[in-house]
C-alpha cells in the first residue's frame, strides 16, 4: 500500500511539473490567430531576445516574460536560453547600458500573461500551468 502511495504522489508530481508534457515546467504560448504549432529553442530564444523580430506571416514578434522571480520562468530561461534567468536579466542591461533594445515586457503571472497574448496578435510568452483555450500552446523542439 506504501508503494502504491509513493507511486501516486510521484506520478501526481511529475504531471504537476510537465504541463502539456513537455517536463519542462511552462509551455509556451500563442495568439490563438498566429498559425504556428511547432518551434525550435533556438526561434523562441531569438525571440525573446529580440534578435528575430518576425513571424513566417509577417507579423511582429511581441515576447512576454514573467516576473524575474517566476519559477517558470526560471525553468524557461534554464531550458530554451539555456542560461539561469539571472544571466538572461544580465543581457538586457547590457543591451539597455548600450542603448540597443529593451526587455520584453514583464507580467507578473500566468493569468496576465495569457491576458496579453490573447490581445496581441504578434505575441509569444510562456505559462506555468496548462494553458486556456483561448491561446494556442505550441510545441518547443
Amino acid at each position: 500500500m506504501k508503494r502504491l502511495v509513493l507511486l501516486a504522489v510521484a506520478l501526481t508530481s511529475l504531471t504537476a511539473a510537465a504541463p502539456g508534457g513537455t517536463g519542462d515546467g511552462f509551455e509556451v504560448i500563442v495568439n490563438k490567430q498566429n498559425p504556428v504549432a511547432s518551434l525550435s529553442k533556438d526561434f523562441v530564444s531569438r525571440a525573446f531576445l529580440k534578435k528575430v523580430q518576425k513571424w513566417d506571416n509577417g507579423w511582429g514578434i511581441v515576447p512576454v516574460d514573467q516576473d524575474q522571480a517566476s519559477p517558470a520562468r526560471s525553468a524557461f530561461s534554464k531550458v530554451v536560453h539555456g542560461k539561469p534567468a539571472a544571466a538572461v536579466v544580465a543581457y538586457w542591461q547590457r543591451q539597455i547600458f548600450a542603448g540597443n533594445d529593451v526587455p520584453p515586457a514583464e507580467k507578473p503571472d500566468d493569468a496576465a500573461v495569457v491576458a496579453f497574448v490573447k490581445s496581441t496578435p504578434g505575441a509569444v510568452g510562456y505559462v506555468s500551468g496548462s494553458a486556456p483555450a483561448d491561446v494556442k500552446v505550441v510545441s518547443v523542439e
